[in-house]
């Protein structure tokens, strides 16, 4: 997962990275039965999400992946790119289910 983004990570090159860098993993949804509403199917994402911790504290995410397994099928989002923002839609919507999940 985290190959890919090298060449991204390496625009952060002048800023200490010494823990800055963290993996949100939602490997716990894979494979999660849903259901049906109105007769349409539901979907849960796995996605792992790469977050940067900035020098002002903010905790900004800078890839995601929407499967845990890489390949054609499987994109990495960046920021400002094609599907970003729903990329984003979709880490939310994991976080979520995983949160009332183990909570």
């Amino acid at each position: 997962f985290i190959s890919p983004f090298f060449g991204f990570i390496s625009r952060f090159r002048g800023v200490p990275q010494g823990g800055r860098l963290f993996l949100a993993d939602y490997a716990l949804l894979g494979g999660l039965p849903t259901g049906d509403i109105g007769g349409h199917p539901q979907f849960v994402a796995a996605p792992l999400c790469l977050l940067w911790l900035s020098p002002r504290g903010d905790l900004l995410p800078v890839a995601i992946q929407l499967s845990q397994d890489p390949g054609p099928c499987s994109p990495v989002f960046l920021p400002g790119g094609p599907g970003w923002a729903l990329a984003k839609l979709w880490v939310r919507g994991a976080h979520f289910v995983l949160h009332e999940m183990v909570t």
